[in-house]
């Protein structure tokens, strides 16, 4: 069937459904989660329309206009309909679950900015203790870290664990666009967590130990010190470009896969194959037989 028709079919069936308190789902949004549901990226039984219409209001529109400021005037760029595609809807293409599935914790406005959260008493809620618990027990070196948190135009940010305490990761921040001299960063997986605790954090794991284990320190040594040492003597700029090859400038999604894709031949797909632009919760994509990632679980 031609997808125009297809997804006039699926418009008129509920158009004009309200969803909510007063919460009407207009056209526009209903025809890009249709589209979504054609291309097999959303399960309706898992993602909801009403769900999707909040995140699509709420995060993924500020979101894609963040993104398209990367382009210059002389060119056209992609289209809301492409950016969500190319960020797989917020969905990890393993599970089929939102990133944004609500959590229910409250964040704490300062954690974005602390060194730490040892004194923040949000930070230590029952709930997310619980949560921080398994999360600390858990995490081993090599570890792949994808959160909800967006950054940069882009839907998720990614980590890896250099050690079985350390995370390294490229941050991020509100002056992306012109990009953030001095952002790679370690810091331990407590405070990681803190700054991240308010959306869902999904721990993937390589198989192969000794592969995850080379991936850990071809970051620490291309992304923190050469020498190994704890003072960090290499400093990135943040800021997203098409070159897969350099570290410098990089972003967090790009930092994880290089770090496996440097350290392992053909431990993963070639980067070109999924786009320029390597999106966060599209990383598990990337691997390849017999180094698929396996789901530890969500934090």
């Amino acid at each position: 069937m031609n997808i125009n028709v297809l997804l006039l079919t699926l418009l008129t069936i509920v158009k004009g459904q309200t969803f909510g308190q007063n919460a009407t789902i207009s056209d526009e949004t209903l025809n890009a989660y249709n589209f979504g549901v054609y291309r097999g990226i959303i399960d309706p039984n898992k993602y909801s329309l009403e769900l999707f219409a909040q995140h699509d209001r709420d995060v993924f529109r500020k979101t894609y206009q963040e993104y398209i400021t990367l382009y210059n005037e002389q060119d056209e760029p992609i289209s809301y309909q492409e950016w969500l595609v190319m960020n797989n809807y917020g969905i990890m293409p393993d599970t089929q679950e939102s990133l944004f599935k609500d959590k229910n914790i409250a964040r704490c406005i300062g954690c974005d900015d602390c060194d730490s959260c040892e004194d923040c008493e949000s930070c230590e809620s029952e709930e997310n203790t619980d949560y921080k618990k398994l999360f600390l027990q858990v995490v081993k070196t090599g570890d792949i870290l994808i959160s909800g948190k967006s950054r940069g135009g882009l839907i998720g940010h990614a980590a890896l664990m250099v050690s079985d305490y350390w995370v390294l990761e490229m941050r991020g921040g509100s002056r992306w666009k012109k990009g953030i001299k001095n952002n790679n960063r370690q810091l331990s997986k407590k405070d990681w967590y803190d700054k991240n605790k308010s959306e869902w954090t999904t721990v993937y794991r390589c198989p192969d130990k000794k592969a995850a284990e080379r991936a850990a320190l071809w970051a620490d040594r291309n992304y923190f010190n050469p020498s190994g040492g704890q003072e960090k003597t290499i400093r990135i700029t943040y800021k997203i470009t098409a070159d897969f090859e350099c570290t410098n400038p990089s972003y967090s999604s790009k930092l994880v896969l290089q770090s496996y894709y440097f350290s392992t031949p053909g431990i993963i797909r070639d980067p070109s194959e999924y786009g320029e632009i390597i999106v966060p919760n599209a990383i598990p994509a990337y691997f390849l037989k017999p180094y698929k990632l396996r789901k530890i679980g969500k934090y």
